[in-house]
């Protein structure tokens, strides 16, 4: 209901746009423009205007659609370039996070077998074969210093 009365007003005054138009000089001299025509015949001569409500497209011409055509082309391969540079940085950004998460269980992997080398003034190892070995002052310090290495290496 409330969309009627524009809807009924735009009607009206388009009906108003296809009225005729009159032209003519009166008696001063002076062009006058109106809607109705003269209502003194005093000879002089006066003229009708027809107005277009709307221009007429004009229609394209073959060169033009081949501009457009080359034109489309080239924008559909700027997009498929963007697409491909998306979806890469996607997979780099997917494989940076993968890393980090890596490295930092890497990282917390080192600090717990650092600080069972430190903590441990007798450590127990497997020795391979299924049986069990003391590590000695060398080997304890051997295995420190891998610790430290792994920690200075994925703990950044």
């Amino acid at each position: 209901m409330r969309y009627l009365i524009p809807i009924l007003s735009l009607i009206f005054f388009s009906m108003l746009t296809h009225a005729q138009v009159y032209k003519w000089v009166d008696s001063n001299g002076k062009t006058q423009y109106s809607d109705q025509p003269q209502l003194t015949n005093t000879g002089q001569k006066k003229q009708e205007l027809k107005i277009q409500s709307a221009p007429t497209p004009l229609p394209t011409t073959n060169t033009e659609n081949k501009e457009d055509a080359g034109n489309a082309k080239t924008l559909a391969d700027e997009k498929l370039e963007f697409e491909k540079r998306r979806e890469e940085r996607l997979k780099m950004e997917v494989q940076l996070k993968e890393k980090k998460a890596e490295n930092k269980q890497k990282c917390i992997d080192s600090q717990s077998r650092l600080r069972v080398f430190l903590e441990s003034p007798r450590l127990r190892m497997p020795d391979g074969k299924g049986g069990i070995i003391y590590a000695d002052d060398t080997l304890r310090q051997q295995k420190i210093d891998e610790a430290n290495e792994a920690i200075n290496t994925f703990c950044q």
